[in-house]
């Protein structure tokens, strides 16, 4: 498969991912709002890494809210609308690698898109609600109507390490960001959060059918971070992206592979080393810190010793080392 096709899927999976977190949490935090009466969406932005962009373009539009800028604004490349833009792009130029029914979902998906003129803060909960529909049901759609060959392992490689990311920024932003006073650690508004926070991941569920009858901090985070069962955990994800890599770079040659698969390697037998109990000693934001850098690296060795590298670099490297000996 050519690197460049294999590239655009691996960012398919990345940007439908995202799409989907982005929907569901900004969902979730529409109906938090109207629960408790208080915002936090500038938490949301901050897990989309988009802060210090909001507070530029806030300078220029006084009238910009955190919402508006997460959900539809274009000059935010993290936001909802620019990632489901960016994701027909490159489903328009895959339609060879892709089913018919993943290219007609994911452009019908856009013109629904297109079809909001203006952002409408009363619609946010009907249309993040759809947006999160669709995606899950192009998600879908790929597994079940998409060979199962290379360019389906490198989607499946950008859609685990998107949820990697999303999920550890997800606990980030309650832990550091929205972390009460010490009078208020275990009281009601905290548990509140942190049943947002399961809402957010999806996990709500999952957390009662492991016997949970009480919202703890500690347990929801130990079901983010280490569930091997959960499909939204760190350690899931993580052992995901490992299979997947391994199955994409099949006939990669090994120095091209290996910068990348060792870094996934390693960050999926540390967690497995870990408890929460050290996690928590050790410091859970620092962790989540690192781990989040860990993923940068992994992402920057795929691409530029895989999807990037020039054809026969390797070889010409020795050849001219041969030469000169």
């Amino acid at each position: 498969m050519l690197s460049r096709v294999a590239e655009n899927l691996f960012w398919l999976g990345r940007y439908l991912e995202r799409a989907e977190n982005i929907a569901r949490m900004a969902r979730v935090e529409h109906e938090v709002s109207l629960e408790s009466g208080q915002e936090i969406w500038h938490s949301l932005v901050s897990t989309t890494a988009s802060n210090q962009l909001f507070w530029n373009n806030l300078a220029e539009s006084p009238d910009l809210t955190h919402s508006e800028f997460l959900i539809f604004s274009m000059d935010n490349p993290a936001s909802l609308r620019s990632t489901l833009v960016r994701a027909r792009e490159l489903a328009r130029g895959l339609r060879e690698h892709i089913s018919r029914e993943v290219w007609e979902e994911i452009n019908a998906l856009y013109l629904y898109l297109a079809l909001r003129k203006q952002y409408i803060a009363s619609d946010i909960h009907e249309f993040c609600t759809e947006t999160q529909r669709r995606t899950q049901t192009i998600l879908g759609l790929y597994d079940n109507t998409v060979l199962r060959d290379e360019g389906r392992e490198w989607f499946r490689c950008g859609m685990y390490l998107e949820r990697a990311d999303m999920t550890s920024r997800i606990i980030d932003a309650k832990y550091h960001i929205l972390l009460p006073g010490g009078d208020s650690i275990g009281g009601p508004f905290d548990r509140f959060q942190w049943m947002a926070v399961l809402r957010s991941a999806s996990a709500r569920e999952a957390y009662r059918r492991m016997g949970n009858n009480e919202v703890d901090g500690l347990l929801v985070a130990e079901l983010l971070v280490f569930s091997q069962e959960f499909p939204r955990s760190l350690a899931f994800c993580v052992q995901a992206l490992l299979r997947h890599f391994q199955q994409a770079t099949v006939l990669t040659p090994r120095r091209r592979r290996a910068a990348a698969e060792r870094g996934v390697t390693l960050l999926h037998l540390d967690i497995g080393a870990r408890d929460m109990e050290q996690l928590i000693e050790d410091g859970l934001h620092e962790f989540i810190d690192f781990f989040q850098q860990r993923l940068i690296d992994i992402d920057r060795a795929i691409t530029d010793d895989i999807f990037r590298a020039e054809p026969g670099a390797g070889q010409s490297q020795r050849m001219a080392t041969m030469d000169s000996g």
